[in-house]
C-alpha cells in the first residue's frame, strides 16, 4: 500500500500536494532585507568555454516518488506510465480541452525533495572503503563519435541503521528544471532566472524563485498558448498507459477521457559534473517496457512541436527547443525523446525519435546555434563559483543569485531568511541530525534499498 506523506511525516512537517507544492513562500511577494552584494560571475565570452567536456558521470537513480489523482505525495512508483505505440497517426490533441482543469503553475520549493530525503537517509551513506571514485575518465568531446557520458562504479554502499548521516556527501540538491536553466544560460539572453541558495552541513540547496517576467507572462497567456500547453499533456495521454499488459485505447475510445495534471512520477538521480556531486529530482513522462536498460536509461521524454515547414523553422527548432530538450534529458540520464509534430490545428502529423546523445551534433551544421561542451563547461565553472560564494554553513543565511538584463553577469547577494522566504524548514533541520536509533527497532520494510 502506498505510504502517504501526510501519515508518515512528523506533526511539524508539511503534507505536500502537487497542486500546493509552490505555495510555501512565493518569493516575489516578499523580499528579505539584503545584507550586501557579494560577487558577480561574468558571462561575456563564449570562447572561454570552448574546450573539451568536463567529466560527467552517468546519472544513477537512487529513488522515486509519485503524486496521485488528488495531488498527494506517495513514496512509491504508482505514477509511472508505460510508453505505447499509437495504432495510427492523426490523433487530435484538442480532445478534452473544454473539460480540462489546469493545475497552478508555480515555481516549486524543495518541500517534496526534503520529504523524500528524510525517508531515504540510507541513499546518502558513505561508499564502502576501496570503492572507486565517481569521477572516472573524461568523456570524449560532444561533437565526436564517442558517448558523452561515462559509467560510474555502482558498487553497493554500506547500510547502517545506527545513525542517520548529518552530512549528505552531496554538493548540490535541487530540481532538475532549475539545473536545466543553468546549463542553458550561455545561450539564453532573453529569459531571466532567480534562485536562492543555502549551505547546510556542507550541502548547498538551490531553490528557484519566480521572476516578475515569468509571472507576467503566465498571467497574460493567450487562449492559443494555453491550448498548446494542453496539447503536450494530451500527446502524453495518447502515448502512454498505466498497465503495460493492457492495450492502449483507440483514438475514438479516448475522446471522452480527461487528463489529471496532478498525477506524476518523479525520479531522484545522483550524478557528478567534474568535481561537483549532484542530486536532482525530475518528472518522468514514461518508461519504455521494451527497453533492457536499467532506470533512468529506460525512461522516455515526450514532447510536441509544430511541424517544420521552412529552413527558418528548422533553425529555430534546433536553436531553442533541441537545446532545452537535450539539457533536460541529459542531466537525469534519459536517452530518448519522442516528439509528436503537429499542425496548427493540433493534429499530430508524424512522430520522430531523438537520441539525447546525438542532439548536440544536430547543431553541428551551424556552430553559432549552440554547443553542448560550452553548456557543460559553463555549468562546471558556475557551480564552482557558487561553492566559492555560498560559504556560510547556516540555513538561516540565504544567497540570492540572479541572471537578468543586460545578461552580462550573474550576481549574488547575501540575505537573511524571513517567515515567507526560506530554503530549509525547521522540521527538516531537526530531522537531519536525529538521535541514535536502535537497529532492532527498524523494520526492513521501512527502509529504502541502498544505492
Amino acid at each position: 500500500m502506498a505510504a502517504k506523506t501526510k501519515s508518515i511525516l512528523s506533526d511539524d512537517s508539511p503534507s505536500p500536494k502537487r497542486s500546493k507544492l509552490h505555495t510555501e513562500g512565493e518569493a516575489h511577494q516578499q523580499q528579505p532585507k539584503p545584507l550586501g552584494k557579494i560577487s558577480d560571475f561574468v558571462v561575456s565570452r563564449l570562447e572561454d568555454f570552448y574546450k573539451p567536456n568536463p567529466p560527467f558521470r552517468l546519472p544513477v537513480e537512487i529513488g522515486s516518488f509519485s503524486f496521485d489523482r488528488k495531488g498527494d505525495l506517495t513514496l512509491d512508483r504508482s505514477g509511472l506510465k508505460y510508453l505505447t505505440q499509437p495504432g495510427k497517426l492523426g490523433f487530435d490533441l484538442k480532445v478534452g480541452y473544454d473539460s480540462f482543469q489546469p493545475k497552478l503553475n508555480q515555481t516549486p520549493d524543495l518541500t517534496v525533495i526534503l520529504n523524500w530525503i528524510s525517508h531515504n537517509w540510507n541513499c546518502f551513506l558513505p561508499k564502502m572503503k576501496g570503492q572507486s571514485s565517481l569521477d572516472g575518465k573524461p568523456p570524449e568531446d560532444l561533437n565526436g563519435s564517442a558517448p558523452i557520458v561515462q559509467t560510474a562504479n555502482q558498487s553497493s554502499v554500506t547500510t547502517s541503521f545506527h545513525s542517520r548521516p548529518d552530512n549528505l556527501l552531496t554538493d548540490f540538491i535541487c530540481w532538475r528544471g532549475l539545473m536545466t536553466k543553468l546549463l542553458c544560460t550561455p545561450y539564453n539572453k532573453s529569459e531571466p532566472w532567480k534562485m536562492i541558495a543555502t549551505r547546510h552541513n556542507d550541502t548547498i540547496y538551490l531553490r528557484e524563485l519566480e521572476t516578475p517576467e515569468k509571472a507576467e507572462k503566465e498571467a497574460n497567456m493567450s487562449l492559443a498558448e494555453k491550448q498548446m500547453c494542453y496539447w503536450g499533456l494530451k500527446f502524453e495521454d495518447y502515448m502512454t498507459r498505466k498497465d503495460p499488459k493492457v492495450p492502449p485505447p483507440s483514438q475514438q475510445q479516448d475522446k471522452s477521457g480527461t487528463i489529471n495534471p496532478l498525477e506524476a512520477f518523479c525520479c531522484v538521480v545522483r550524478t557528478r559534473l567534474n568535481t561537483h556531486s549532484l542530486v536532482m529530482v525530475g518528472e518522468v513522462d514514461c518508461i519504455d517496457p521494451a527497453s533492457r536498460e536499467k532506470v533512468p536509461q529506460s525512461y522516455v521524454e515526450l514532447k510536441t512541436s509544430r511541424v517544420i515547414y521552412t529552413d527558418r523553422n528548422k533553425a529555430s527548432f534546433k536553436r531553442h527547443k533541441l537545446m532545452k530538450w537535450w539539457a533536460q534529458s541529459f542531466l537525469v540520464g534519459i536517452p530518448k525523446i519522442v516528439c509528436g509534430f503537429r499542425d496548427n490545428e493540433g493534429i499530430v502529423q508524424h512522430i520522430q525519435q531523438f537520441k539525447t546523445v546525438d542532439i548536440p551534433r544536430e547543431s553541428q551544421s551551424d556552430l553559432s546555434l549552440w554547443q553542448g561542451n560550452v553548456c557543460l563547461n559553463f555549468l562546471d565553472e558556475l557551480l564552482k563559483w557558487i561553492k566559492e560564494t555560498v560559504v556560510k554553513d547556516d540555513s538561516q543565511t540565504l544567497y540570492l543569485i540572479e541572471w537578468n538584463h543586460p545578461y552580462t553577469h550573474i550576481s549574488a547577494t547575501c540575505r537573511s531568511t524571513t517567515p515567507d522566504l526560506f530554503v530549509l524548514p525547521d522540521w527538516y533541520i531537526n530531522k537531519l541530525s536525529p538521535p541514535l536509533v536502535d537497529p532492532s527497532s527498524q523494520s526492513p520494510s521501512s527502509v529504502s534499498s541502498p544505492m
